[in-house]
């Protein structure tokens, strides 16, 4: 069994947020506040090996607050988790 395809069989379920609906939001992307250096860093961070985070929040490279970013980190992720099996 491939990689991907033993993957696939872990997979249980996926959440996703619509950001354009969000009275909270109202669509703005990601921000970091003042002292908020790890930040993404800390958002990013895998919990216990099982549960992995992406989105433009988690992007250290420097493009936090993009559609780039956004990208970026799922392939982090994704490699993350091709680490972990």
């Amino acid at each position: 069994m491939s990689a991907e395809h033993h993957i696939v069989s872990l997979f249980e379920k996926a959440y996703w947020h619509d950001w354009e609906t969000d009275p909270f939001s109202r669509g703005a992307y990601s921000y970091v506040k003042v002292g908020g250096d790890s930040a993404q860093r800390d958002l990013g961070t895998p919990l216990e090996n099982t549960l992995f985070f992406a989105g433009e929040a988690t992007n250290v490279a420097g493009h936090n607050g993009t559609v780039h970013g956004a990208l970026a980190s799922a392939q982090r992720a994704v490699r993350e988790i091709l680490q972990k099996s």
